[in-house]
This record gives structure tokens, sequence and C-alpha cells, in this order.
């Protein structure tokens, strides 16, 4: 009994001795970092392509107002508000006209924007109303400070593919750099 006993820790030991790394759940070696895919275009839809959106800086010295919109209209997907707070510091204050999945008037939830292959990135938002075009609507809004990732990544990329609570949808970034650089720096 005591020589099956060996023989089995011996066996484990082996094993354990012959693997070709420390593995991770994903069956991965460690040592190896894990390069995001760019999501399908068929699994997150172009949201603005078909109105012909554009990024457009409304700054005017008093506000800063930057929206993905339809121009000269107010149809407008993403809009970013700079606020400027008794203490001094500024924020960005974000709407996205949408609809997450099942969620209700001050529901708060986490949520995602992938940048082309880079990482994702978690945004914090809650279902707060908004009044468009007359109606009184609920839709998530979120505050980032001014000097938050996200707005270098929007910058320089090329499509941004937001996943709102299954709410899947990507969003075209030609012409958000200078619209973005214009926006920042009235929103200072």
């Amino acid at each position: 009994m005591l020589k099956k006993c060996t023989l089995s820790v011996a066996v484990v030991i082996l094993a354990l001795v012959a693997s070709p790394g420390v593995a991770t759940q994903s069956g991965t070696i460690v040592d190896e970092p894990v390069k995001p895919t760019i999501p399908s275009r068929e699994d997150y839809p172009d949201a603005g392509q078909a109105f012909g959106m554009v990024w457009h800086n409304d700054s005017d010295g008093q506000s800063a107002l930057l929206s993905l919109m339809v121009p000269e209209t107010d149809n407008r997907l993403w809009t970013m508000r700079c606020e400027k707070l008794e203490n001094g510091s500024v924020r960005i204050a974000h709407m996205i006209i949408a609809t997450p999945r099942e969620m209700v008037a001050e529901d708060q939830f986490g949520f995602t924007i992938r940048v082309d292959g880079d990482a994702s990135i978690g945004i914090l938002a809650r279902m707060l109303p908004a009044q468009i075009e007359g109606e009184d609507l609920t839709m998530p809004q979120f505050y980032l400070p001014n000097n938050h990732a996200l707005f270098p990544a929007l910058a320089r990329g090329n499509r941004a593919f937001v996943n709102l609570n299954g709410n899947r949808f990507s969003v075209h970034l030609k012409g958000s750099g200078d619209a973005l650089v214009t926006f920042l720096r009235a929103c200072r």
C-alpha cells in the first residue's frame, strides 16, 4: 500500500515538473500577454453611419460641447459637456442616446468602451432623466475627469465599440481627434 501511494505521488510530481509552464484558466502561459481582439462590426453594428453622423465641437468660449451628431440637426448619439466645479476642477458630463437592456431610471451600471484593439475601458454610469426632442426620457449618463484615458483613446482611434449592458454598437472616430483636442482645450 505504501508502495502504491509513493508511486502515485511520484506520478503527480512528475506531471507537475513536466508541465510546460504555469497556465491560467484560459490555458495561456502567464508570461505571455493576451492581446484583446477587435470586436466585429457584425456584433457591434455602426450606430451613426446610416445617418451620416460626424464629431462636432461646439465650444464658444462660454461653454464647451462635443457631439457625435447629424450635421445641421438635433440628432445626437453621444454628447460631452464641460462642467467646471466650485473647487476649480473640471469634469466632462457624457450622455449616450441609447437604451441599455433591462435598465430603469436611477439604475447604476458598469459598461465598456473598447477603442480599436486596445483593452476595454470600464465606466460607471447611471440612468438619468433627459429631455430629448421635447420628450422626457431616461438615458445613460456618466462623468469623467478631463484627463481620463478615454479621451486620448478616442482622439487617436478609428472605431469605438460600446457595450451598454448588452446593447452593443460601434461608432466611427473619423474627425474625433481634432474635435476632442479643441473641446478639451476649451474645457479647462
